[in-house]
């Protein structure tokens, strides 16, 4: 008799079990099954992202304006606000600074269309430029090897020398020039692994009695001084070259006016302690008027990975949204986050990742920007779904790059090759 009660028992909470799910699954089914009729607005009402743009690293894999046409059409479909866009050497510079372009670089007419593009598509455009870790597209020319803080690392250009500053200012004009109606710029800022290591920065420290700190955010400020005389009213830069700073020091350079810090992480968690500074985000809270946060897509997850892991970038937005959540009072203060896409970790690296194969990873996750579903199994569907896949019922809960074969996006013959080497 027991054991009939204890069966009746389990049979009902398996049952009531089973309607809860079928309940939220419908719920939830409902909420993504109308995501295309909501309009760009409803969704930015919806989603915890003021802001959101979509980085393009055009590092050594650029691609062709009509692809790119292709794609900033699909950013306005998923409630994009706009692109950071990240030229490097692609970018057609001239005059005396011409040879730090590549052969093979954008023609001007082609700036002025990927301007034109983002226009039609309501897309802001936010040119990145390095200005001073990543700068081996231009250290590595032999007239410029003199600004290089280390001989036999082209990373960090020497923030002491004075014609440094010229060659950026002349970079950062040229990039105002051929994007007159982009009002905010990204000044990079991060990983200068070489600071001070020059005979004329560590000169300069004894002299006037700096600490790497100081000489590091005098560069910073100096910089966005630069691009907000050049007309630009937002000056972006990546937190990590000072983030351990104090407040005092930040606010002695005046640095907390001059720029809005962009925290990134790329982590599959990164509340993970220790990952962030201790106190960042109260430093930030307490000096700075507002930040954004960067995520990925893709470029993150090895320096030759070829094939792409959505389920590892998914996690990376998860735990930003937790983060948010650890963090409620400087989330206050956060005004959008940067989707980003690396295209190789450095200059000299081999690609990772490339933009056609990645495709879904980047519509996967703008999908959990925009709606937060509660796990992977809900992306996954409403994934498949947007791609329009023919996958065959078997298989259809699978979550697994390789079902995504038998599906229509901008990308999917590059993407069924490197399937096939995976």
């Amino acid at each position: 008799m027991n054991r009939k009660i204890i069966l009746s028992c389990c049979i009902f909470t398996v049952l009531l079990l089973l309607i809860y799910m079928a309940a939220t699954s419908n719920s939830t089914d409902d909420k993504f099954s109308k995501s295309q009729d909501f309009s760009k607005s409803e969704i930015k009402n919806m989603r915890r992202f003021r802001d959101v743009f979509v980085h393009l690293d055009l590092k050594g894999a650029p691609p062709k304006i009509d692809y790119l046409e292709k794609i900033l059409g699909e950013l306005e479909r998923y409630a994009v606000d706009g692109i950071l866009i990240e030229y490097e050497d692609m970018f057609p510079f001239w005059g005396e600074i011409e040879e730090i372009k590549r052969e093979d670089s954008y023609s001007k007419k082609a700036i002025q269309r990927i301007n034109e593009i983002a226009f039609e598509r309501n897309l802001e455009v936010i040119p990145l430029l390095q200005t001073f870790g990543h700068l081996e597209f231009v250290l590595k020319h032999s007239k410029y090897q003199n600004l290089s803080e280390n001989p036999f690392e082209l990373n960090t250009i020497c923030i002491t020398e004075p014609k440094s500053f010229e060659i950026l200012n002349e970079m950062l004009r040229q990039i105002r020039l051929l994007h007159p109606n982009s009002t905010r710029i990204h000044i990079g800022s991060d990983e200068a692994y070489h600071i001070a290591e020059d005979e004329r920065c560590l000169n300069r420290m004894k002299n006037e009695q700096l600490m790497k700190s100081d000489i590091k955010l005098k560069h910073i400020s100096k910089t966005a001084l630069m691009a907000k005389s050049l007309g630009f009213s937002e000056i972006f830069a990546w937190n990590d070259m000072f983030d351990k700073e104090s407040e005092e020091s930040i606010k002695k350079v005046n640095l907390h006016k001059l720029i809005t810090p962009v925290v990134w992480g790329y982590s599959t968690d990164v509340t993970t302690p220790g990952y962030f500074p201790d106190g960042l985000f109260d430093r930030i809270y307490n000096v700075f008027e507002k930040y954004y946060i960067a995520s990925a897509f893709k470029g993150a997850n090895g320096i030759n990975q070829q094939f792409l892991n959505i389920s590892r970038y998914i996690e990376n937005h998860q735990s930003y949204v937790k983060l948010l959540e650890n963090h409620r009072k400087s989330a206050t203060k956060m005004n959008g986050i940067f989707v980003t896409g690396w295209s190789r970790f450095a200059h000299s690296s081999p690609f990772c990742e490339i933009l056609p194969v990645s495709i879904p990873s980047l519509i996967a996750n703008l999908l959990y920007i925009n709606f937060e579903p509660q796990n992977k199994r809900e992306i996954w569907r409403l994934l498949k779904e947007k791609l329009k896949c023919h996958i065959p019922h078997m298989v259809k809960g699978i979550q697994s790059e390789r079902v995504l074969e038998n599906c229509d996006f901008e990308g999917i013959e590059v993407f069924r090759t490197f399937s096939i080497k995976k």
